[in-house]
């Protein structure tokens, strides 16, 4: 069947008998080259249409095919032609669709038919073609979708028309699980892609996967597949959305291996069959409503095609085509096309670098008409409808074209936590339970970049469908690995399960996990009861890719009225590139997308990426990274990450290391052991006297401890409850402070910031990063835009948002403005636009500070002259006379205060004298008193447009 494993049949049996054949499994079993024997069992397998979608067929031409140009809500479309236009249509590339087999003969289909990825499994013969009854149209529907020929008289156009196309006749017959791996073996270094569209029943209560046998096949496939690089198997998510049904039930969707399709409709929404959960990678269209939303048009399965040719008769071609395939089958072939496309475009991509890809280039965009839409701990939008969004055909083979291959793949597992943990009946409580893990640190399978997470429970409830469970990663990214599925009301227990989640890619695993699992419906009488549960994770040490080459560094731009020259490019959101006149989605590495002007600029030279022209806009160097810059050597407490190319602190024990687990060189009262770590000289000599809050101590200062009793933290040299404080992370039972561009974190990089201050901003990298000159922070968006033209700088985007200027201007309030003798015509040689007098500056001189015209005590700057040199003889003229008057006033005004006080002082003694018993009487004093000063009119004018005019 495949390496290693064989079929054992007795002809004498009948074809469904229920005798298990004790005899013969008692013979094979005491063999000696026989490891394991297993009875075949027929597996029910149904093909993933929509089916009751029922509408009239429609000429089908590539004209109807709407998700190949811009047919979709909002004028989204698959984003195909473009890479078209690129020269990727399949070419080389060879699918095989696992199905009810193919219509080989198909005047759509025979070019391009490939006889090398074809079988029948069912009639164990290599023609794949299928039962003219009506019933198998299934899996020629789905091959039409990848590889229809271009440019001839039939039908549409496939994705990629100039792949190779087979068939694997399987489902129409009795599915067993060496059928199964059969299928998923056919010849694994000629089949680049294999497309599934089907699965166990979407019944929402089923739950099933892979036998021994398939399960053996998709290893091999992955590990020896393409030579090497493993096989691409594409798997439709399933259409149990009616059902309430949910894909992580299903063992093919629900297997890293896998890349599982889900379906958008024609307008941007959920389709009714659409089934959420959490191992959903990414999107295709399909269709959607009957009454709103197109269907996917492709070839047919027809036969009378070539007898009307045999006999002479009338020629129909019209029953060749459909526009009525439906359901998320019709998604995994439009996928499955798309990556021929990206396969095209790079043949060495390996199965885990197709699946990178595709989460970076699939857009949200197009399906944020439907909630429930959320950010992960690398701040990657996800959904348990949609994955990470749309694929972009090509945004995938721009990608794939450039990219790097993956480190190779670590796979680390917590240990496994037993017991009886209680799961309420009651639905107004739920079980909590939790994970530490540090992620397998400093071991071979040490994991920084998650991709996959399998969680492997097993757990008894009744109803098992009542039940939901979710998932929280350190970074708070919440992953519901099993929605309620109402009809799966039957006695049974999940047993050793692994639910899988994609939610969490890119984040790193180390810290504190918790798994939620509640009686989301109506409360039982019985509890349930968690059994066991551990984590896997799947990923890699180093960063897959130290620039996300889709996902930019750079933050978005905004569009304002300014006087700033803006570049085709800037109009459509993009840069200009600076060695041709392409416009770019983001700037090259080395490069950073100046806002201003809408070009790609060179980064200072000791940055390999930046996000600014200076050597502290560094995101990433060509040499060390270091707090704010880039650095040849590292300080001496910290140590290079050779991967991450950044500095990074030594263990709080180590006085000098050379990686994050090994110490050089150690500090006092402490020495280097045989295992690179620095312990306490005490431990060792045996003497150690430590306050009872530690664990060891200094042995100088028995109350500053060097490590902790379980369950508390070491934090300054003290030992305290959990949580770390603000700014600091958990490490190995410490507290290790975070960068310090983060207000919070969970690693030591400037890449693993969670959150920052008021006067920065967190990007979808984990990066902290503050505004450059001339944009503020839109604290909505989180993102920088652009300041007005007029402004220095500024906390929004209009004229009235400025906080400083440059000059000639001046500020007024919150508005930059020229002085008002600067508009007027004789005396303005600078160009300020249409400023008129109600919108200027009313200066003390014609360059000074401006003065408020609505203040009491202002001065009226339309009265002020500015001298010039023949008037500076008048002017020191009339400085001196107004010097001598001033000073005769206050002379006279001192004077006349010492006559008065002498006048009154004798009377008030002789007022005291006459009047000692008598009471003193108080007054209010009148306010009916004229004010000093008054508002005109036109004052009051210029005080509505100081407060309307913006």
């Amino acid at each position: 069947i495949i390496d290693g494993c064989y079929l054992f049949v007795d002809h004498s049996l009948q074809k469904r008998s229920l005798d298990y054949s004790h005899t013969h499994h008692t013979v094979l079993k005491k063999h000696n080259d026989v490891t394991f024997v297993e009875q075949q069992h027929i597996k029910k397998r149904v093909k993933r249409d929509s089916g009751s979608v029922n509408v009239s067929p429609k000429d089908p031409m590539y004209k109807d095919q709407w998700y190949l140009h811009d047919g979709a809500r909002d004028g989204y479309d698959m984003n195909v032609r473009d890479a078209w236009k690129l020269g990727y249509t399949g070419k080389g590339v060879v699918i095989t669709i696992l199905d009810d087999g193919i219509q080989k003969d198909h005047p759509d289909l025979a070019l391009n038919y490939d006889p090398q990825a074809s079988y029948d499994i069912n009639d164990n013969d290599p023609d794949p073609y299928p039962r003219d009854n009506g019933d198998n149209k299934h899996g020629t529907r789905c091959a039409g979708e990848v590889s229809a020929v271009a440019n001839n008289d039939y039908c549409g156009v496939g994705i990629a028309y100039n792949s190779s196309i087979g068939g694997v006749r399987m489902l129409d017959g009795t599915v067993t699980d060496e059928v199964e791996a059969r299928a998923l073996s056919l010849n694994p270094n000629h089949v680049h892609i294999y497309s599934a569209s089907w699965g166990p029943e979407d019944d929402g209560k089923t739950v099933d996967g892979p036998g021994i046998l398939a399960a053996k096949a998709f290893t091999d496939g992955i590990r020896k597949g393409r030579n090497g690089l493993g096989s691409i198997y594409v798997w439709a998510s399933g259409n149990g959305g009616r059902r309430e049904d949910n894909c992580n039930c299903d063992g093919y969707t629900n297997s890293i291996f896998t890349l599982s399709i889900s379906s958008a409709s024609q307008s941007g929404t959920k389709p009714w069959y659409l089934e959420e959960c959490s191992s959903t990678l990414a999107t295709t269209y399909s269709s959607g409503s009957p009454r709103d939303d197109k269907n996917i048009v492709t070839v047919d399965m027809d036969t009378s095609y070539f007898q009307s040719l045999k006999s002479g008769g009338r020629v129909v071609t019209e029953n060749l085509c459909t526009d009525s395939h439906t359901g998320t089958s019709a998604s995994a072939p439009i996928a499955a096309g798309i990556v021929a496309l990206a396969l095209e475009a790079n043949p060495n991509l390996s199965w885990r670098d197709v699946q990178h890809i595709v989460v970076r280039s699939s857009r949200s965009s197009p399906l944020m008409h439907e909630d429930g839409w959320a950010l992960n701990g690398v701040k990657r939008k996800y959904s348990h409808k949609f994955g990470y969004g749309l694929m972009d055909a090509t945004a995938m083979v721009k990608l794939a074209k450039k990219w790097k291959a993956v480190p190779s793949q670590r796979v680390c597992h917590t240990d496994l936590q037993s017991g009886r943990e209680v799961i309420p009946g009651d639905n107004k409580n739920q079980l909590e339970v939790f994970i530490k893990t540090d992620a397998c640190i400093g071991g071979s399978e040490e994991i920084r970049h998650l991709e996959h997470v399998q969680a492997r429970l097993t757990l008894s409830f009744a109803p098992r469908g009542k039940l939901k469970i979710t998932l929280v990663s350190p970074s708070n990214t919440s992953s519901h690995l099993l929605f309620p599925r109402p009809h799966d009301t039957q006695v049974s227990d999940f047993n050793q399960w692994p639910f899988l989640s994609v939610h969490f890619w890119g984040e790193n695993p180390a810290g504190t996990w918790k798994l939620i699992i509640k009686n989301d419906e109506s409360s039982t009488h019985v509890d349930g009861f968690l059994h066991s549960w551990r984590l896997i994770f799947h990923g890699t040490l180093e960063n897959p890719q130290t620039t996300d080459t889709n996902s930019t560094h750079y933050l978005p731009r905004r569009t304002f009225r300014t006087k700033v020259p803006q570049s085709i490019c800037a109009r459509e959101n993009k840069f200009k590139s600076s060695t041709s006149d392409e416009c770019l989605q983001s700037c090259p590495d080395g490069q950073y997308g100046d806002y201003e002007t809408g070009i790609c600029k060179n980064c200072s030279d000791e940055c390999e990426t930046c996000y600014g022209p200076t050597a502290d806009n560094c995101l990433s160097c060509k040499t060390f990274f270091y707090k704010s810059g880039c650095v040849d050597k590292c300080h001496p407490d910290y140590y290079g990450d050779v991967h991450l190319k950044e500095c990074l602190p030594c263990p709080s024990r180590c006085q000098t290391c050379v990686n994050h687990t090994t110490c050089s060189s150690c500090g006092e009262n402490r020495i280097l052991n045989n295992q690179s770590q620095c312990v306490d000289k005490c431990l060792v000599e045996g003497n150690c006297s430590c306050d009872k809050n530690c664990l060891t101590c200094d042995s100088e200062k028995p109350s500053d401890c060097t490590s902790c009793p379980k369950g508390l933290l070491l934090h300054s040299k003290k030992c305290l409850s959990p949580p770390c404080p603000l700014g600091f992370y958990e490490e190995n039972m410490e507290c290790i402070k975070c960068h310090y561009s983060c207000k919070t974190c969970n690693g030591s990089s400037h890449y693993n910031c969670i959150s920052c201050d008021t006067k920065s901003f967190l990007n979808e990298h984990g990066l902290c990063l503050s505004c450059p000159a001339k944009q503020f922070m839109n604290v909505d968006t989180k993102s920088c835009g652009l300041c007005h033209h007029t402004c220095g700088s500024c906390n929004g985007p209009t004229a009235t948002d400025c906080t400083a200027c440059d000059p000639p201007m001046f500020l007024e309030g919150s508005r930059c403005l020229p002085c008002c003798s600067n508009i007027n015509p004789q005396v303005n040689d600078l160009d300020f636009g249409d400023v008129t007098e109600s919108d200027c500056c009313r200066c003390q001189t014609n360059f000074g500070p401006c003065v408020f015209q609505e203040h009491p005590r202002s001065v009226n700057s339309d009265n002020i002259r500015i001298p010039n040199a023949a008037n500076n003889e008048n002017l020191s003229l009339l400085i001196n006379n107004t010097s001598a008057v001033i000073i005769t006033i206050c002379v006279t005004s001192v004077l006349l205060f010492v006559l008065v006080f002498v006048v009154l002082e004798g009377v008030s003694t002789n007022f005291r004298g006459k009047a000692k018993n008598n009471y003193a009487e108080y007054h209010k004093l009148s306010t009916n008193v004229k004010p000093d000063v008054m508002l005109s009119n036109e004052d009051g004018d210029e005080e509505d447009s100081l407060f309307e005019k913006t």
